[in-house]
């Protein structure tokens, strides 16, 4: 598949049956918010995530960053585990004011790491999300 610049390999069918054997899904007020909100104000990033075969309920980690008062919203990054392997450990990438960074296995406890997916397979986080609450 083709994100941004670059070529993916990824598993689309793979993905859509991974869950994350090592976290139970939160259910804090702010991850709810998440859950409930995202799809509807990021459409767009909800897609390319669909890509990947990414189910967005499903995230390994919903981190909640708190309220940025400037936008009275909730701002959240939130990161996903796909099976396959990039042309380069490291992809950044900026889609309707959201970022992307996609990182290998070998270089994910750059971020999350605690996957329970085996090799090779890539993390994807997303940044800048804001939401309502």
């Amino acid at each position: 598949m083709k994100f941004g610049n670059f070529d993916i390999d990824c598993d689309i069918v793979a993905t859509q049956k991974y869950r994350d054997y090592y976290n139970e899904k939160c259910e804090c007020e702010e991850c709810g918010n998440f859950r409930k909100n995202f799809n509807i104000y990021y459409p767009k990033i909800v897609e390319i995530l669909s890509w990947f075969g990414i189910h967005i309920m499903y995230p390994l980690e919903i981190m909640d960053l708190g309220i940025d008062r400037d936008k009275n919203k909730r701002e959240y990054s939130v990161y996903y585990s796909v099976k396959g392997k990039l042309p380069i450990d490291r992809i950044e990438h900026i889609d309707d004011e959201v970022s992307f960074i996609l990182r290998n296995w070998n270089i994910a406890s750059e971020s999350y790491s605690n996957t329970g997916m085996i090799a090779p397979y890539f993390i994807v986080e997303v940044l800048n999300i804001f939401l309502p609450y």
